[in-house]
């Protein structure tokens, strides 16, 4: 059986960045892999286009550029935000410099910001994914493949 849209599959893998030998950022093993199904967003959709095709006990390994990723890293990503407005969404909850913290937008979407500076009474938040701008280093194996 080969992977397509809407497969149920099961699969390992090793993300690294800054080249193929870099620091891994996410690893999933064989023995617990990632069960997602193909077309529901679960994965990246380049990630997605790269294992169509393969069956069970096929190895990939691939790059994605920011592009086909998370996206280049947007100066306009960053929002200084009153203390005051952002306490509204996180209400109860202490936040410091580092902390990603829940954001209701003015259209009422809900996203995730990293605080990057507090100083006074304004908070600094960066709207970016944290894997904005990176080129991403795949390798990994399917599975299994249920349809």
């Amino acid at each position: 059986m080969k992977i397509e849209n809407n497969s149920r599959v099961k699969l390992a893998y090793v993300l690294r960045y800054d080249d193929a030998k870099g620091d891994i950022i996410e690893s999933v093993s064989v023995e617990n892999p990632l069960e997602v199904v193909i077309g529901n967003e679960d994965l990246l959709e380049k990630f997605e286009e790269k294992i169509m095709g393969l069956k069970t006990g096929d190895t990939f390994d691939f790059v994605l550029s920011p592009e086909e990723a998370y996206g280049n890293y947007d100066e306009e990503g960053i929002v200084a935000v009153p203390k005051a407005e952002l306490m509204e969404d996180v209400e109860g909850i202490e936040i410091s410099e580092g902390e990603i913290v829940p954001v209701v937008t003015d259209d009422g979407d809900e996203m995730e910001a990293v605080v990057l500076e507090i100083e006074g009474d304004i908070i600094t938040l960066d709207f970016n994914h944290p894997l904005a701008g990176e080129t991403l280093y795949f390798s990994g194996k399917i599975v299994e493949i249920n349809s």
